[in-house]
């Protein structure tokens, strides 16, 4: 904190003090790695869990919509970092949803052991290594309280104002409308309904919330 006293704003303060330290931290671990002779075998990833609470701490996910504990992409979408010195080729991005769900079959598949038949992440090295150019199943679920959405491809549903019960979805188009700004719920009846079946289908194989 003492590093950050020239920034009057309290909660902007807090928030630079914890992301210096987090970076301070991440440079100790990345310079051990190298010191240790890991780095060309150590696959290092690097993600947040949520979006940034802009309420609590003033940080910013423009241009997304949301925040932290919303199902717009603000809250839903973060940074996903990986690398392996020597192996994966620097500076590319993927324009591909991932998920952290990825990760165990990733490592699984790296460190050769068996994958069961029911997991809901993908092994990413045959695409990150241009192995392959697709990459399977692109749907993502979530549920929170009242909180829900389903995006499938560019297609995104997601309810906010409403309750499970009786909800109120909302229809984006990502491809065209990475702000979620235009809500097409009414415009595209069909697309809607198509995404609200499918949630609810996905959502009956789902064990009760707990929380």
């Amino acid at each position: 904190m003492q590093r950050f006293t020239q920034i009057e704003d309290i909660h902007r303060r807090i928030f630079a003090a914890m992301l210096s330290s987090m970076d301070q931290s991440v440079g100790k671990i990345l310079k051990q790695v190298k010191l240790s002779g890991l780095n060309k075998k150590t696959l290092i990833i690097f993600l947040s869990d949520n979006g940034g609470p802009t309420r609590e701490l003033t940080s910013s996910n423009l241009p997304l919509r949301g925040e932290k504990g919303s199902m717009y992409e603000g809250g839903l979408r973060v940074p996903f970092l990986m690398r392996w010195t020597g192996t994966l080729a620097p500076k590319q991005t993927v324009n591909v949803p991932v998920s952290s769900l990825d990760l165990f079959p990733t490592a699984a598949a790296l460190a050769g052991a068996a994958l069961p038949q029911n997991l809901d992440g993908r092994n990413l090295f045959p695409f990150l290594l241009k192995q392959e150019t697709e990459l399977s199943n692109s749907e993502f679920f979530w549920r929170q309280g009242r909180r829900a959405a389903l995006r499938s491809g560019a297609w995104k549903i997601v309810q906010m104002r409403g309750t499970l019960e009786k909800p109120v979805w909302e229809l984006y188009n990502l491809a065209s409308d990475q702000s979620e700004t235009i809500d097409l719920a009414t415009e595209n009846t069909k697309k809607r309904i198509e995404l609200q079946t499918r949630w609810n289908e996905l959502n009956s194989q789902m064990m009760p919330a707990l929380f």
